[in-house]
This record gives structure tokens, C-alpha cells and sequence, in this order.
């Protein structure tokens, strides 16, 4: 076996990534059924052992500079992968049973990951109702691996030396999640009563139910928008997103880099998701369309992320093109997405004479992700600093309602958990969102979209891929550093002028 140093650890992290992201598309593009990364793991091994994290450690802590950099990010990709590859089992076991589970409802079949889109097209609430509470079943059978699952991480984790969960992801990205929970809590506080109007008004007059009475399974009704559906015709989706990158000069037919898969697969996931299979050569933009505005936003969304990976430096090293801080492209893909909430965009490209009831309805319910994730980090600073138990059960429930003001149940408390607090990249990409998407309004005006300029803009800034953090690219476009107002005030603009 070749002795193992940076150099040979650097040259496996394009490869290791690549037939990674290929496995996740095969499974959930609906291509099969077994999720299998377990051969992957073991084939690049090498990258995620106690060897390889020493040896990256040891040379980050040598390191100046540029090399400094890429070293960082280099060493959180082995401590975590060395977390993936100690649960790959069950991660495996985790996606398959979610892909082949199906939950018997209102006699009907219907498979695990669709109960969502069953569930935001039924208006009966006791059939809902029925509906959630037999794909519980399926979700008391995951936890029991979820539960398995963090029990080890948490455990590595103290192994590797940290003095928690917690400790480690914010040794190894350098975010104070601490601040970050302060300034979502002044959020919260900030928005209490523009929430509880809007979001209440809309239960109350779509969903058919009081706040008070509300469960987590009404919301996807209640925020249907079916009469906005008519401006959002499916068969114009991606004309749409093309028209948007045209009018900024940046010729979309172009990018052969870029699939786009419609394909309608039976088990193929509802959610859209982006798979950067080798950035910048190959990169898949995903989804399944049902109808409606909710595939713009989606589709939006993934489209901010495939062309910010599609545009990448093909020159950069792997640490720049596949790892580094993930709320920069997720505010990519936030900008785009919540371009559909621009009033002159819905005007200009989707024939919308009157856009002030979608305006405020996209933007309650954008309001109520920001406080749901904000709640999701108060949760997972809790979560991650202990041993983890069935006793958090409580505490998720308590968090997400303190928040939300709905009901919840408790048995989502390990499901609603994604690894390596990604709760804390997406607050941290709404707010890079809300300031980038304020950069281009003061230099190209709010007709951006169709600027030629903001167009060469964005793909200076898409070209850097992920080699700066959240925290300095907006420097680059003229921040200090990453401020919340620009975002909230676009929220509070946008709720009042549409009331």
C-alpha cells in the first residue's frame, strides 16, 4: 500500500466525490432502489482514517497562506467522512428502507418519500391526519437506525479528541453557532407578530384551521397556492429559467456541462436536488415536476446550484470545486429561488399583471422556513452537546413549536436532522442571499435579471466555486460581514406593501 501523505489524499477527493454523488443520483433519480456506498467508502478508505486525519491535521497546523485554506477544508472532509464511513451501513440501510417503504393510507399504496405531495393535495384534515399517522410507522422504524446512527458520530467525535459533536463542527468550520442561535433568537422576536398574522391568515383561509389547532400536516395544504398554479405552467419550466439566464446574457443552451433530468421514474424523489457528479463537466439538475408554482421554486433553487457548480474554475484544486463552506451555494440557489417572489419578474416572465397576493403568500411562507430552521439550530446545539437519547423527543417538539406555533410530533426528532448542522449553512445562506440579492439591486436595479452586467456579476462570482466562506465573500461584494437586515427587511417590505 502507498504511504499515505497530502498529495495522494488530495488526487482521491475528485474520484471519491464523483461516484459518491453518482450513487445518490442513481437512488434518488428513481433509478434504484438500494442505495450502495458502502463499496465506495471501502474503496477510498485510505481518505477517512485516523491516518489520514493526523496527517491533514498536522499539516493544516503547519500551513500559511493559500495553503491554509484549502487545508482547512481538507481536514474537515476527512474528520467527517471518517464519521460517514463508520456509519456508512446504516446510512445505506436509512436511504433504501426510504425508498422502498411504502405506507398503506385511505386504501392506498403510496411510497414513503410522496406522502408529502399526498398529503399538500388533500383538503379533508381527518384524512391528512390518518395519512401522517401511518407513515409514522415507517419513521418509528428509522429512528431506530437514526438513533444508532448519531449515537456513534457523537461518540467519534469525543474519540477524535472533541469535546462534543457540537465542538467539532465548529472547530472544524469556524462558525460560532452560539451567535448564530443569538441572532436567529432576535429573529425571532423581530418577526413574531408579522408571522403570526401572515402565516395565520393564510391557515385560516387555505388550510381551513386556526393556528391553535394546526398540526405539521396541515401546512402543506394550507400553503398549496393552487390558484397561483395557473401562472406556473409546467410545460414552460425550464423555458422560463432559460428566458431568466438569457436576459442576463448568459446563453444557457451553452452549458452542455449541465443535464436537466424531468424524467418521470415511479420511485424517482419529488424533492429536486442538485448532483454535481464531477464540477464542472458534469452536473445534474433533477426534479420531478407535479404542477405549479412550488416546481419554479424548486427548480430555481437547483438551477442556483447547478449553474454555480456548472461555472466553477475548471483550474481550481478539488478543496475548491467539491468542499469549503456550503452556504455559498446554497445562497446561489436561494437567490434564483426567491426570484420568483420578484414582482417584476413575475410580471416580465410569467405574465402575472397583479403579483402582490403571490408576493406576500411566497414570502409568509419563506418566513416560516426561516423560522423553522432557526429553530432546528436551537434544537441541534442541544441535541449535539450530549449524549443523545429518546429524550429529545421532547425538546424537538418544543423547539419547532416555540417557533411555529403548530403542532408537532415528537417522532421527527432524529428524521428532521441533517448531518454537520446544515441548519446553520441554510440561515447562513439566507442571509448571504438577502445580501447579494441587495448588491445587485443597487448596481444593476431591481430589474437585475435582465441585466447583462449582473449576469457577468454572477459568474465572476459562481467561477471562485466554494473557495471563500459565506463570511468572505460578502466582503467581496461590499460588506463587513454577514448581516440578517437586508433579508428580513426584503420580508417585511414585501408582507406590508401586499397586505
Amino acid at each position: 500500500m502507498a504511504s499515505l501523505d497530502i498529495g495522494r489524499i488530495r488526487e482521491d477527493v475528485e474520484p471519491f466525490s464523483s461516484e459518491l454523488m453518482e450513487e445518490f443520483y442513481s437512488n434518488f433519480a428513481g433509478m434504484k432502489d438500494d442505495m450502495a456506498t458502502v463499496g465506495i467508502f471501502e474503496k477510498y478508505a485510505h481518505l477517512f482514517s485516523e491516518d489520514a486525519i493526523k496527517v491533514v491535521a498536522d499539516a493544516h497546523a503547519a500551513a500559511e497562506g493559500e495553503d491554509a485554506r484549502w487545508l482547512r477544508y481538507l481536514r474537515s472532509f476527512s474528520t467527517f467522512g471518517y464519521m460517514e464511513n463508520a456509519v456508512k451501513v446504516t446510512t445505506d440501510k436509512v436511504n433504501t428502507l426510504e425508498a422502498k417503504a411504502v405506507v398503506e393510507a385511505e386504501g392506498a399504496s403510496v411510497p414513503y418519500r410522496m406522502v408529502p405531495v399526498i398529503l399538500r393535495n388533500e383538503p379533508d384534515h381527518d384524512k391528512r391526519r390518518r395519512i401522517f399517522e401511518a407513515k409514522l410507522a415507517v419513521t418509528e422504524e428509522l429512528n431506530g437506525m437514526l438513533l444508532d446512527r448519531m449515537t456513534t458520530v457523537h461518540e467519534l467525535s469525543s474519540i477524535l479528541g472533541f469535546k462534543n459533536y457540537r465542538d467539532m463542527c465548529t472547530s472544524l468550520k469556524g462558525v460560532d453557532y452560539k451567535a448564530l442561535e443569538a441572532e436567529m433568537e432576535e429573529m425571532l422576536k423581530k418577526t413574531e407578530r408579522m408571522y403570526v398574522e401572515s402565516v395565520g391568515r393564510i391557515l385560516e383561509e387555505r388550510g381551513r384551521v386556526k393556528f391553535a389547532d394546526a398540526w405539521s400536516y396541515d401546512i402543506p395544504f394550507a400553503f398549496r397556492g393552487a390558484e397561483f398554479d395557473a401562472f406556473f405552467d409546467k410545460e414552460k419550466l425550464v423555458e422560463s429559467f432559460f428566458k431568466t439566464l438569457g436576459g442576463m446574457k448568459l446563453r444557457p443552451e451553452t452549458f452542455k456541462n449541465i443535464l436537466i433530468d424531468m424524467e418521470d421514474r415511479p420511485k424517482k424523489s419529488p424533492r429536486a436536488f442538485c448532483a454535481p457528479v464531477k464540477v464542472p463537466d458534469d452536473v445534474r439538475l433533477v426534479i420531478k415536476p407535479t404542477g405549479g408554482w412550488r416546481d419554479y421554486e424548486a427548480f430555481f433553487h437547483e438551477g442556483g446550484h447547478a449553474w454555480h457548480f456548472g461555472c466553477t474554475k475548471r483550474q481550481h484544486p478539488a478543496e475548491y470545486r467539491y468542499l469549503g463552506d456550503k452556504s455559498v451555494t446554497e445562497s446561489f440557489a436561494f437567490l434564483f429561488n426567491y426570484l420568483t417572489t420578484n414582482p417584476l419578474w413575475l410580471k416580465e416572465v410569467m405574465g402575472m399583471e397583479d403579483p402582490k397576493g403571490y408576493v406576500q403568500f411566497a414570502l409568509a411562507n419563506k418566513l416560516m422556513f426561516l423560522r423553522r430552521y432557526a429553530a432546528k439550530l436551537a434544537y441541534e446545539l442541544k441535541l449535539h452537546s450530549v449524549k443523545v437519547s429518546a429524550e429529545f423527543k421532547e425538546v424537538y417538539k418544543s423547539c419547532l413549536q416555540r417557533a411555529l406555533k403548530f403542532k408537532h410530533t415528537e417522532l421527527h426528532y432524529l428524521e428532521d436532522v441533517d448531518d454537520e448542522f446544515y441548519s446553520a449553512e441554510y440561515l447562513r445562506a439566507w442571509i448571504l442571499e438577502g445580501q447579494i440579492r441587495a448588491a445587485l439591486e443597487e448596481q444593476f436595479g431591481e430589474d437585475w435579471f435582465r441585466n447583462e452586467k449582473a449576469g457577468a456579476f454572477l459568474k465572476e462570482l459562481w467561477s471562485y466555486g466554494q473557495k471563500f466562506t459565506a463570511d468572505e465573500l460578502v466582503k467581496t461584494i461590499g460588506y463587513v460581514d454577514l448581516d440578517p437586515d437586508p433579508m428580513l427587511n426584503e420580508i417585511s417590505r414585501g408582507l406590508t406593501e401586499s397586505g
